[in-house]
């Protein structure tokens, strides 16, 4: 069995707002890496709790900001990791492909605009408003376009709704109740992580029965977005896209945005952050 672990980092019990990266402090810097061992760890609990279910293969990406949140020296050594400059390679779920048997989501949020979810961005519209999606239920229907079902997803109140109002059977586990945009009522991270433990071993037990997430096509898809993540969203190219999947469609929106540099083959001075 193959397994592919998606994730992000404002979905973890004990995330209530971003760091600030331009701020040098101690404060700053120590706030940063706490985080980061947090995600660590919850990844870490979904990782063993998928070789203990019987995968042969698990390869988790390492998806918010930098690429670099992870303390992968910290992971179960089995799996393996892709990390560094998000969306400079070839897709956004680099080696997602048919042969993974199920795909798990740790850390999410919810999609843009979402009232009282902790740090909620990114609201993708298909199909001119006729389903909304945030980063997780997008990843979803990457998978389930290649036919891997998602089976389990962590993060607050907000998006474990969000995503199993769309995916019949997934599996959840709410490490926090969301109360606001930067505040929470959040489980310890001991128990956020037994949660996650046990849900991806019953999300992967029941693979079975989760029908891959699929949004047929023809696809039209807008982002609607703002700086600083601040209502109202306003679409974030001049017109939707189209394509025949939602793959297809996510790809030719994100490689049109200035901010993507997918394909990069040569060295153009990047620096983080």
């Amino acid at each position: 069995m193959k397994v592919y672990i998606q994730t992000d980092i404002e979905g973890i019990a004990g995330f209530c707002f971003y760091w600030n990266a331009s701020d040098k402090t101690e404060w700053n810097r120590v706030h940063q890496e706490r985080m980061c061992k947090l995600l660590t760890n919850e990844v870490n609990a979904a990782v063993k709790a998928a070789f203990i279910a019987g995968a042969d293969e698990v390869l988790v990406n390492d998806n918010h900001g930098s690429g670099y949140n992870i303390f992968f020296e910290e992971l179960d050594p089995r799996c393996e990791i892709i990390h560094g400059r998000n969306c400079s390679g070839p897709h956004w779920l680099p080696f997602l492909d048919e042969s993974f048997d199920a795909l798990v989501l740790v850390g999410m949020h919810a999609m843009g605009y979402t009232e009282k979810a902790i740090t909620p961005h990114s609201k993708w519209e298909v199909n001119n408003g006729k389903i909304y999606m945030g980063e997780g239920s997008m990843a979803a229907a990457i998978a389930g376009d290649l036919g891997v079902p998602t089976v389990f997803v962590s993060g607050d109140d907000k998006v474990t709704t969000e995503i199993s109002d769309k995916i019949d059977g997934i599996v959840t586990a709410v490490v926090k109740e969301a109360i606001s945009p930067y505040q929470a009522k959040s489980l310890i991270p001991g128990k956020a992580c037994e949660l996650i433990c046990l849900g991806v071993l019953e999300g992967l037990r029941k693979r079975g029965e989760i029908q891959p997430y699929k949004i047929p096509g023809p696809v039209t898809l807008q982002l609607l977005e703002s700086e600083g993540h601040l209502p109202p969203g306003e679409p974030t190219l001049p017109e939707a896209v189209e394509a025949d999947t939602i793959s297809d469609a996510f790809m030719k929106f994100e490689k049109a945005m200035e901010w993507t540099s997918f394909d990069t083959i040569l060295p153009d001075g990047f620096k983080y952050p």
